[in-house]
This record gives C-alpha cells, structure tokens and sequence, in this order.
C-alpha cells in the first residue's frame, strides 16, 4: 500500500470516529435543549466537545497516543507503531530547560526509530513513481515561499517562527520532490533542513549534525525490509507547538510579547509604551490569589475600593479608576475582549495577565487615561498531561484544582482542556463564609491544513457564601483600635448572603493566508448575576453631618441587599498584513469591534438601630428581600447600558534597522443610556469620538531602546446626568510618555522605566446650582515614573520588583476646595514591591527552593479637601517550596504578611467600607502531576 493510500485510510477513519462523537454528542445536546435554557444547551455543547478531546486518553497510563499503522512483514509478523510529535506550521520556540530537552531528545529519537515503515513507503512510491511535480515559487520573502510550498506539496514544516525572520529566497521552478524543493528554497540562506519522514522537516541553523550515516544529499535508496535508516539527528531543546490564537505560555517571570497592546504579536522590547504582564509563575509564587494581588507585582498599578468584598474588581492604574464594585465598562478585557462582570475570576484559570499602561485607543476605545487590564485564560496545549492541586491553610482554607488537557489520538488538529476549582474557607473575617465552583472547558481546532486555528472556550463560575463590608473610621480619621478579625454588623449567621454565577463563552479564529496576510476573528457572550446581603456600620452623623464614627464608637447599623447584573455581546473582525520593503520588515491593520454591554442594579436598604464598633453585640438580623426593596436607594433600580461600534486601524514601520514607528487610531459611535426611578435621572445619548495614538522606538544599543508616545482616551459617562436629564459627556484623556527599556545579562533580565503626564477631561462634578446633578468641568492631572525589573538574572533565581512614584492632582472642579489636591482613594505617592526566588540546582536538593519579598505603599488620601489619608505600610511575605525536576509531584508553602503588620488593604472614605490586610497567613499546595515522562518511583 502506498503512503498516499495509508493516509487516505487513516483519515476515513479518522473521520468516520469523529462523525460518530459529535453525533452522540448532539443528540445529548438536543434532547437536553427541549429543558433546558439557550445558554445550558451552549454549556452543553461545550462540555462535549472538550470531552472529545479529553475522554480518549487518560494521562495516568503512560502510554503513546498516536494512531498506530501496523507494518506486517513477508511472514505477517507486526513490526512496529509510528509515533509522531504533533506540529503547526512555523510556530515553535525554544528555551534552555536541560530537562525538558533530554524529554524532547528522547522523543524524537523514538519518533526517527518507529517511522521506519512510513519512510520506506516513502522511499518506494518516490523510486517507483516518481513523485516530482512542478513548483514555480518566485524569488522573495522566505516566510512566504515555506507557506505556499507546505501547501502544494503536503509537506509538514516543523521551525522557530523567529528563525526565518527577515530571510530571502532566490525561489524554486522546475520538476521536484518536496525535499529537493526545500533544499532549493533554502539555497543561500544559512539554514538546513532535516527530514524526519518523508512528509515532516524540521528547519535548523546549517551547522553540520553528527550522526552515524547521514543521508546524502537528502534522496533515500531503496531499502530493504529490515534496511535500518539512519537519519541526521533532530536536537530540540524544547519544542512547544502553539497556535497563533494566544501566545505561547510563559516560563518565568519575563515575558517578550503581549497582543492587546497592539493587536499584533508586536515584542514588549519595540512598544511605544510601558506594559507589565504577570505570569503564571509569578502567580504561583506569590500565591495571589485575587486579581489585586497579582497586579502588586506590575508598577503604578493598586487596590481600588473593595467594599463589597475582597473579590471585586476594584483597581487604578497609574491614580486612574479602573474599575470599581459594580464592575468596568472599559478597563477589564478577558482574552482581548471586553467584560463587565464585578467579580475576580478564579486564579486556576489565568494564564497571566497583561497591564496595559496609557490610554490603549486601538484596543477598544473605551478605557480610562491609566491604561487597561487584560486576562489571558489558559487554553488548550499541544502535549497530554493532568495535574492536581490540594491547598489548605489559615482560617480553615481548603480548596482542589483538576487541569486536564487532552490531544485527540487519531487527529492532532482536535485539542481540549477541562480545568475544575473547588474553594471552602479562607476567610480571615469571623463567620464570612466563602463557597466556591468553577469548571472551565476549552477547545482548539486546527483547521484547513494548519492554517487556520479556531478555539472555543466556555467558563462558568458560581460563589455561595457571605461578604464582609468593612468598617468606618473614627470621626477624626483614625483607624479604630477594634480586632482584624471582628465582623462589625455580623457575618453569615446574621443573614449575610453573598451569591455571584457567570456564564462566559468565547469564540476565537485565526487563519493566515499567503504572502503574511492574518485573519483574526473573536466573539464573547458573557453574563452574570451578583447579590449581597449584609449589615454594615456607617459612620455619618446625621446631627453635625459629618463622617465617621463618633470617637466613643457608636454608629448607626444598617441592612442592605445590593445586586449587580451584567450582560455582555461583543466581537471584532480584523486583518493584518506583514511585508518587507527597504529590507525592514513592517505591518499594517485595519478592523472592525463591537459591544453591547448593560448593566443592572439595585439598592435597598433598611436601619437597625445603632452599636458601637469596639465592643459589637452583632444582634441584627437582616430583613427579607421584600423588606429591603421596599426601601430602594434614591436611583434604584438603575439600568445602564452601552453600544458601542469602532473602526480602527494601525501601522508599524521600520524605515530603519533601530527604529520603530506605531501610528494608531480610531473612530467610535457609541450610544448610552441610563434609566432610573427618578425621571430627571435618566438620559440617552448618542456620542462619536476619534482617537489615536503615535509612537517609537529606537535602539540605541542591541540590548537597548527608548521609547516615546502620545496616545488618547475616550470613555462614555452612564453614571451621571446633568440637570435636564442628558448624560454628562464622555470623559476624554491623553498621555504623554517616554521610557527606556534594557535587557540585560544575555536578556535574561528586562529593565523597564517610564516617565509620564496623563490628563482626564470633562469629569463628572456636582452642579453648584444643582446638587443632586452634575456637570462636566473637571479636569486632573496625574504625573510620574514608573520602574519594573523582570526575569532570570542567573539559574535558578527569578526576580520580579517594580516601584512608582505618582503626583496626582485635581486641576479643576466645582468642589469646595478641591482644586490643587490629590484625588480620593488612590496611593499619595508611592507603591512598589521586590519579590525573588532560589531554585538549587544541583545536587541532593535539586528542586529545593525558597524566596520572598516585601510590598510597601503610601496612604490613601480620604476627603476632598484633603485632610484624613491611611497610613503607608509594608508587608513581608516568604515562600519554600521542592519542586524536583522530572518528578511526579511538588509543593509549595507561602507566607503572606509573615511579620504580622496591621494595615487598612483597601480604603473607601471615612464612612464605611475600609477593610484591614489579612493577619500572618500560612497556605501549602500539593501538586501531582500525571504524565508518561514523570517519574513515579518515589511513588
């Protein structure tokens, strides 16, 4: 049988079982859809589909998972299996792990001694047939020629993209097999190619291999049955294939390349602005785990206001509001597109995340003057494995993670990831409750030969427990001597209820066409519903009014039932094209986004009487829904909703060697309403908006670069109205920017500084002639510098630090006194953090690690006036872990807050909400991990 024929079977068959999967899986699907509710059928479908990928192998049995084609000799006997690494076409990278590049060695080895069969069909049908066809590829970008010969000769081409960058080719024409093709293609170029079966190359530096027999001049003899073939031998430090949907996962503390800055896989090192992204090491590391403890390692970044509970959204950048408690109609994206929900995703499912620092115009548009956060979630990889994770630890933590991620066996293109979170305790706050479930399915598709790339992603998050609203301050801004742990109002056996679920769906395709011509396309459904039930102690003075808590520490007691609803739609479409001119390469973009996001809340609330902070009797029992609604704040129930549509467009060019230019920019038609109980409280606008952004970079030495940009910010207003019922119009900033950007010690180690002035116009300001209105007067100015230090100085040592200085000052208001002062509730001046592990190396202990750090900030300011700030403190964390290499298991101990410091965490003003940092906290994680590369002995 010819390897023409093989295959044609093969994929018969291999579609043939797919059919009869998806059949089953639609069925269960249909049925389930006649009682179920549009988004379960979606879950459904979701869950399925990953199954595929993940019910055919179990990762614990160690074996291979490749379709096995029998090669049968004279006498019928089976001789062997094949065994193939899967590969996408140019997408690979390498590191220096030693371990993992004896793995990968050991594979390939295994791949070129099985193959032996497939090779020989090979060699035959080419012999016998004769297998040339005529190839007429042009002289030209070498990028480009690969991509059209893989597709007309069906041939698998396995290469570091960065290894052809900027690489020519004199082109091929003629009558040629695919190898004497390729070997035509790289004529002149200082690369090589190296067959491991007939269908499969890998592409290397041209530095002469060692082997036994290599193969001359790439054509294969007739062979023998038992002919062994002795092949140039395939050195892989580490291959790991990806798609182009995200980026490939980073090891480490440093990471070279972000795609929300610029939509394009645009390197860190050649942005025209400052961008911090927190890995997935990082987070382990320091065990954040709250999105606002993951943002402490990224400079200019802080805890906004968390009133409503230590998992919410709240955060500035660079002094800038980035989100709040209700959530964020522009600051948060989850993998590039936009997400309104209030509430932090549980840390299994990040794979890091991206801080983008400065108005981000080609991102989405509406996002505030300090920049915005993306998420980017893990996703479906290229090899089989499964871990699991126990933690327990300080007050009554215990919490499970299940990561499985499954390559189907008989088709490499169909990937699938299931990831499950189980949460219990953990709450430093008396009789606060935290329950909590998470399970998150993924699936990737290869499409189209390789060339395009579809993922489907489904999350679905649920929290059942109770909340802690925090405390007042005293009338004259002090802290009350009260206990940490103290719930002033009562917890969960008071009738505190905290429930949030989310349901959260993504499409992602990617497809490249010839000459670098990229398609990407995404699409997001995410919805979620939140109510909180809790009693809180409000420190406001009806007789003087005046806030806080009177010096004697009694307070009046209050319920309320707050509850959020966020539903969003959202998409974009868009095209890139790379080429080469002048020798430089360059890129140009131009898209389409959209969103449709609405917002729902409700406030109720009802007095209970008054107590006092420093000895609480806790005795008041929340009153019912009903009784809570029936008292609604003066603008509940509220709706606010957003549509929004953006074309945009970018280029980068390289007119020279050293120099980077980006220009940016793009135009908005959003309109925005905001409905209440309160007629003269509504309004409905319909707003448009250009912006655009400049920027470059120049290489001053290899390993150096500056930076300059100018960058500028438009953002919809859908809280406040003015008098006559219109919506206050949008917020407009812009920012200015230089830095530099320095790698060091081999680029092991990445500097990053920045100087910047940002401006935020037409703030919302009370109306003097009307209070309960606003205007659009306000103006601030936020200046500073910015430094971050990321990465691997030598083996085995990772560092993270970062520091940032802010001057933020109000310059114009219709506040009393407020002009020239520093906005509420973010850090005065300072907030920085250093934080570095030791992993040994050799020896007895090799594995054995141990680390940590310190976190310091300044106060928040309180009042407008200025006259009341927290104070700045420090807190020092410690880690110890063993992580021994090719090893089945692992663990960790961490430390948060190991000298025991007393801080307010998280501010909200005098009258309520401000919570303490958790006292000396110790947590450990155990992790086995299942794989056939892993050694069991100790188990």
């Amino acid at each position: 049988m010819s390897q023409k024929q093989l295959k044609r079977r093969m994929r018969k068959q291999q579609r043939q079982a797919m059919a009869v999967r998806v059949q089953t899986v639609y069925a269960k699907a249909a049925a389930a859809a006649k009682e179920c509710q549009p988004q379960s059928v979606v879950w459904g479908i979701m869950v399925g589909l990953s199954s595929l990928a993940l019910g055919a192998y179990n990762p614990a049995l160690g074996q291979d998972w490749e379709f096995q084609p029998q090669d049968r000799k004279q006498d019928g006997q089976k001789t062997g299996k094949g065994v193939t690494p899967r590969s996408h076409h140019s997408d690979t990278r390498s590191t220096q792990d030693v371990t993992r590049q004896s793995t990968w060695s050991n594979r390939i080895e295994d791949a070129n001694r099985t193959h032996r069969f497939a090779m020989r069909l090979a060699a035959l049908q080419q012999n016998a047939e004769g297998s040339r066809q005529r190839i007429d590829i042009p002289a030209g970008n070498l990028q480009s020629a690969l991509l059209v010969l893989s597709g007309q000769m069906d041939l698998q081409l396995l290469y570091p993209s960065e290894l052809i960058v900027g690489l020519q080719t004199q082109g091929v024409q003629g009558m040629y097999t695919s190898e004497e093709a390729l070997s035509e293609l790289l004529s002149g170029t200082p690369l090589k190619h190296q067959m491991s079966d007939a269908a499969t190359a890998t592409l290397v530096q041209a530095i002469k291999a060692q082997s036994e027999e290599p193969l001359q001049d790439g054509v294969m003899n007739l062979l023998e049955d038992d002919t062994v073939i002795q092949a140039d031998p395939i050195v892989i430090e580490e291959e790991i294939t990806r798609s182009k949907v995200f980026l490939p996962p980073v090891d480490g503390y440093r990471a070279d390349q972000t795609t929300v800055s610029t939509r394009s896989a645009l390197p860190i090192n050649e942005t025209p602005t400052s961008i911090g992204v927190v890995t997935r090491d990082i987070i382990k590391d320091t065990y954040s785990r709250t999105q606002n403890d993951a943002f402490e390692n990224v400079s200019g970044v802080a805890r906004g206001n968390t009133s409503r509970g230590a998992r919410t959204e709240g955060f500035s950048i660079r002094g800038f509001t980035g989100a709040n408690r209700e959530g964020s109609f522009g600051a948060i994206r989850s993998n590039g597109l936009p997400t309104g929900t209030s509430f932090a995703m549980d840390p299994a499912f990040i794979e890091r995340y991206e801080i983008i620092k400065g108005p981000a115009s080609i991102t989405g548009g509406a996002s505030s003057p300090g920049g915005l956060v993306n998420r980017i979630l893990k996703s479906p990889q290229d090899t089989n494995f499964a871990t699991s994770n126990f933690e327990a630890g300080s007050f009554d933590l215990y919490r499970g993670v299940v990561d499985v991620n499954g390559v189907l066996p008989q088709n490499k293109n169909v990937r699938g990831r299931l990831i499950f979170a189980v949460e219990e305790g953990g709450h430093f706050v008396d009789d606060i409750d935290v329950r909590q479930y998470t399970i998150a399915p993924s699936l990737e598709i290869d499409l189209f030969g390789g060339a395009g790339t579809l993922l489907l992603t489904g999350h679905y998050q649920n929290f059942d427990g109770s909340n802690y609203s925090g405390f007042p301050l005293l009338e004259n801004g002090k802290v009350p001597n009260i206990r940490r742990t103290r719930p002033i109002g009562g917890g969960s056996s008071n009738g505190a209820k905290f429930t949030f679920k989310k349901q959260d769906y993504e499409l992602h395709y990617n497809h490249e066409f010839v000459h670098n011509l990229k398609l990407s396309m995404k699409g997001k459904y995410v919805k979620s519903d939140q109510s909180d039930k809790y009693v809180y102690a409000y420190g406001y003075s009806f007789d003087t009014y005046g806030p806080g808590v009177a010096l004697n520490g009694a307070a009046p007691i209050y319920a309320s039932r707050r509850t959020n609803n966020w539903e969003t739609y959202a998409g974009e479409i868009f095209l890139n094209k790379e080429f080469e001119m002048l020798g430089q390469s360059h890129e140009v973009l131009l898209g389409i986004d959209h969103r449709d996001q609405t917002l729902g809340v409700t406030v109720g609330y009802a007095g209970l009487g008054t107590d006092n902070i420093f000895n609480p009797v806790n005795n008041f029992q929340i009153p019912s829904n009903s009784v809570l609604e029936a008292n609604p704040f003066p603008t509940s129930p509220r709706t606010s909703k957003i549509k929004q549509t953006g074309l945009f467009g970018q280029a980068i060019v390289r007119p020279i060697a050293p120099l980077t230019l980006v220009a940016a920019g793009r135009y908005d038609w959003a309109e925005a309403s905001r409905e209440t109980s309160r007629a003269l409280s509504n309004g409905k606008e319909n707003f448009s908006e250009f912006t655009g952004r400049v920027g470059a970079t120049y290489a001053v030495l290899p390993d150096l670069r500056v930076y300059a940009g100018y960058s500028q910010s438009f953002q919809v207003n859908i809280i406040s109205t003015t008098v006559d019922g219109a919506l206050v119009p949008p917020e407009t900033g812009e920012s200015y920017e230089v830095g530099a950007k320095l790698d060091l010690l081999d680029g092991r180690l990445r500097l990053t500084t920045a100087l910047f002035r940002a401006y935020r116009q037409n703030v919302a300001t009370t109306d003097p002639d009307n209070p309960q209105f606003s205007i659009a007067v306000g103006e601030q100015r936020h200046q500073g510098v910015e430094f971050d230090v990321n990465g691997q100085p030598w083996p085995g040592l990772n560092l993270t630090a970062n520091i940032s200085y802010l001057d933020a000052e109000i310059t114009e208001s219709n506040i009393a006194g407020s002009v020239g002062e520093t906005p509420i509730l973010i850090p005065r001046s300072y907030i920085g953090k250093v934080f570095a592990t030791y992993k040994l190396q050799s020896g007895l202990l090799q594995g054995l690690g141990f680390g940590g750090g310190v976190f310091f900030q300044s106060g928040y300011e309180l009042q407008l006036p200025n006259r009341f700030k927290t104070d700045s403190y420090e807190r020092v964390d410690a880690v110890v872990f063993y992580r021994p290499p090719q090893k089945a298991y692992d663990f960790t101990i961490n430390v948060r807050n190991l000298l025991d410091a007393t801080y307010i965490e998280s501010a909200s003003g005098l009258d309520i909400g401000n919570q303490f940092g958790a006292p000396v906290s110790v947590f450990g994680t155990l992790r086995v991990k299942f794989s056939p590369d892993l050694d069991w002995s100790l188990w």
